[in-house]
């Protein structure tokens, strides 16, 4: 983790009420962390360049709205001009140079937001790089573990497949943290054993 800044403090959230259609607020007390990381700046610098620099072309060759793809966040596409004249469905294209700016500008930044006010900057921001378990074990628990598709039709065995299933991931997982030490995916691991 390189270079990180934390605020504490209620943030004030508004929201449309559904029902109502007036605008509601309220307050929360959260922990703001904002980490930099030069490494990464490098990196969005140089994607944000290069989208930029695509998206030029593409204005260059007066492309269509739809082949700009992610590039297109970089662009402004408008149907009349400064003076707010119609330019006959003509859509003029013009880059958005104050989001190439800002995004350039805050390359390499990083913004968690929790309610773990207590927990030091560095437990939320490991926290935070550990979701990507949470994403495997759901990836395991569909592909290894055949948890779907469901041919039950009882309840009481749909809930006992998803029981033996969510067991079978705690296993793989207390066994990834226990005997292989947190080096190692268990399903990494096995295909590594000769059978």
């Amino acid at each position: 983790m390189y270079r990180t800044k934390e605020c504490v403090d209620e943030f004030e959230y508004k929201f449309k009420d559904s029902e109502t259609g007036k605008i509601k607020k309220f307050k929360i007390t959260e922990k703001r962390i904002v980490t930099f990381n030069p490494k990464l700046a490098k990196k969005q610098i140089y994607e944000i360049n290069k989208e930029v620099e695509k998206a030029k072309l593409l204005k260059a060759s007066q492309a269509k709205r739809s082949e700009y793809g992610d590039s297109a966040k970089y662009v402004i596409f408008t149907t009349t001009d400064k003076k707010g004249n119609d330019t006959n469905g003509k859509i003029k294209v013009t880059m958005n140079e104050d989001l190439i700016k800002k995004s350039l500008e805050l390359a390499g930044y990083n913004m968690l937001v929790t309610s773990e006010i207590s927990m030091a900057d560095k437990e939320i921001y490991t926290a935070y790089h550990n979701l990507w378990r949470i994403e495997e074990s759901f990836r395991i628990m569909k592909s290894q573990l055949d948890a779907r598709p469901v041919y039950l039709q009882k309840k009481d065995t749909i809930t006992g497949h998803f029981l033996i299933c969510y067991l079978a991931v705690l296993l793989t997982r207390l066994l990834q943290f226990k005997v292989l030490k947190n080096n190692y995916c268990w399903y990494l691991y096995c295909l590594t054993i000769p059978i």
